[in-house]
């Protein structure tokens, strides 16, 4: 009965959105993205052997689909039942769920998040496939449109202010997945102590602190920190503190001796040591290819223009 459908009229507008090209790391959960204006004639359709995403250097990831309407109308059929999409819904298809979703109106205004089939997401499985209205349909699309206007804008705060958008996105992502319903109070306090050390990493956090915040023995820390994200609390720290280090790298003209600082390293020594251990490149080798990145972008986007 399922089969692949691709079907899109030239009347369609849709715009992508990349995060892997946008400051954060919502790469890492988002597969792909995009608000889409569709008339005439749209036609999505998946088998339910796993929507596979193929993203940079051919890696190919199963994905969940989150699609939000704003406005007009679609309809979506899985599990032999036919649904109507309509304005402030939102739609859920956990990766490997047969499906066909297609233009039902005139016109359908929404936009859609292929999330990487990621260890965040992995309750998602547990989820059934919905159709359901909730106000962070909107709250979503609105967020997704800013994201998209400041993605062109030229604002010297761009950066910054996208950075804090997609902070914003994935929280009503994680929302609208009740992602807190799915988790034990222990997890809920592990991912609330995680969210404020990456607030605050200038501080000289450790795993004996991180445990004692947690009330709980460090290999017991140790245990929980691989359940929820797959890697030890050192790891954990490690990553998200050069993580940030990038962003300063590539978005502000901070010195070495500023970043270090900044994410929690004594010294720029320490900092640049660290840094080429995990990437290849010392920091400021980094930050000019960065930079050479950017501007070819820009180059890029002045000649389609």
């Amino acid at each position: 009965m399922w089969q692949d459908v691709l079907n899109i009229h030239p009347d369609c507008i849709e715009d992508f959105i990349n995060f892997d090209t946008l400051p954060g790391k919502a790469g890492k959960l988002i597969a792909c993205a995009g608000m889409s204006y569709l008339q005439t004639e749209y036609q999505i359709g998946k088998t339910g052997k796993g929507e596979e995403f193929l993203g940079e250097g051919g890696s190919c990831r199963h994905v969940h689909y989150l699609i939000f309407t704003h406005a007009g109308e679609g309809k979506i059929k899985f599990a032999n039942e036919q649904y109507l999409i309509k304005p402030g819904s939102i739609v859920l298809l956990p990766a490997g769920t047969p499906f066909l979703y297609e233009l039902s109106g005139e016109y359908w205004d929404m936009c859609w998040l292929l999330l990487h089939d990621c260890s965040d997401y992995n309750f998602v499985h547990q989820l059934d496939p919905c159709v359901y209205s909730s106000a962070n349909a909107e709250r979503l699309y609105q967020t997704m449109s800013l994201i998209r206007e400041f993605k062109h804008s030229e604002s010297l705060y761009q950066s910054d202010i996208i950075l804090r958008l997609i902070e914003v996105l994935v929280y009503q992502i994680a929302q609208t997945l009740n992602m807190g319903q799915q988790l034990t109070k222990q997890q809920q306090k592990f991912h609330s102590l995680i969210r404020r050390v990456k607030k605050q990493l200038q501080l000289p956090w450790t795993v004996e602190k991180l445990a004692a915040q947690m009330h709980m023995s460090e290999p017991h820390l140790f245990r929980l920190c691989k359940k929820e994200t797959g890697i030890t609390p050192i790891k954990l720290l490690t990553n998200s503190r050069l993580e940030y280090a990038c962003y300063l790298l590539r978005y502000t003209q901070c010195n070495l001796e500023q970043i270090a600082d900044t994410v929690g390293y004594g010294d720029s020594a320490s900092f640049s040591h660290r840094f080429k251990k995990e990437y290849g490149l010392s920091p400021g080798y980094w930050r000019k290819e960065q930079v050479n990145k950017i501007q070819s972008h820009i180059n890029e986007s002045g000649k389609e223009k």
